[in-house]
């Protein structure tokens, strides 16, 4: 029984465009396996689930796959397996969520597993199908024994890191009118506290974060539309336009002006 496993398709530590968007209404005829490398919004029976980095979800043959990349993020990684096998006898073997998102801790442990399912899928080799066989089902071992009980203090703060990404979203897409003050109240932090996880999950300050969002704004007007440089400026927050046009200089080598002009000639 326990060779009796076939990969449809596998890949780990896969990119994909900051667009993507899998909707398979009628799932597939197989398990799905799905291990999320970056944010992404999983949708179950219409209802959005915001997750991020290390959550996982199982899907059983006939189930819909909805899910697309987090708005905001310049990319999208994941591990997967696709396979056949006898489900029910499968999946009686672990005690893992189905059809619904959890996190696991093993990051590495896992994708190591699918990458080795990756390599020996893709050579094809027959005398690889058993091991092909046992690899998934050590990979679904090292989920049982990684994934985070819903009470446990890891599941708590992805749960925290899950409203930072949110957040991290919703001002990149209109960083317009936020400060850091604002942004740490809507996670309900002092502003010491939210800087200190802020800078922890994303590798960077949000006061410097939220000034790289302005910035793309402001690109973005300048680009596409035909107001004025003062006028950007005093949207982005900004009372002397000689100060937008310095931090514009400085971030980007060249002022407001010219970086529309040199874009409109091309």
């Amino acid at each position: 029984m326990r060779r009796n496993i076939q990969v449809l398709d596998v890949s780990h530590r896969k990119k994909e465009p900051h667009t993507l968007h899998i909707l398979r209404k009628k799932g597939q005829d197989a398990i799905l396996f799905v291990h999320f490398l970056s944010p992404v919004t999983i949708y179950l029976e219409g209802i959005a689930n915001n997750v991020v980095r290390n959550a996982c979800i199982i899907y059983t043959p006939g189930v819909c796959h909805d899910y697309k990349a987090t708005t905001g993020f310049s990319g999208f990684e994941n591990n997967y397996v696709t396979f056949k096998t006898d489900t029910a006898a499968f999946l009686a073997n672990y005690n893992i969520p189905l059809n619904e998102p959890f996190y696991i801790q093993n990051e590495e442990e896992i994708t190591s597993c699918v990458e080795f399912i990756t390599w020996a899928s893709a050579n094809r080799l027959v005398s690889l199908e058993i091991e092909i066989a046992e690899r998934v089902h050590e990979l679904f071992t090292l989920v049982e024994k990684g994934m985070l009980k819903k009470d446990s203090k890891s599941l708590r703060e992805a749960q925290t890191r899950q409203r930072f990404v949110t957040l991290r979203g919703e001002v990149r897409l209109n960083p317009i009118g936020w400060s850091v003050e604002k942004m740490a109240a809507a996670c309900w932090l002092t502003r010491s506290r939210f800087y200190v996880l802020y800078k922890m999950f994303f590798g960077i300050t949000p006061s410097e974060d939220l000034a790289v969002a302005v910035l793309e704004y402001a690109k973005e007007r300048l680009l596409h539309s035909s107001d004025s440089v003062a006028c950007i400026s005093a949207d982005c927050g900004y009372k002397r336009v000689e100060s937008f046009i310095r931090m514009f200089n400085d971030r980007e080598g060249i002022t407001p002006g010219q970086y529309r002009r040199e874009r409109e000639q091309r």
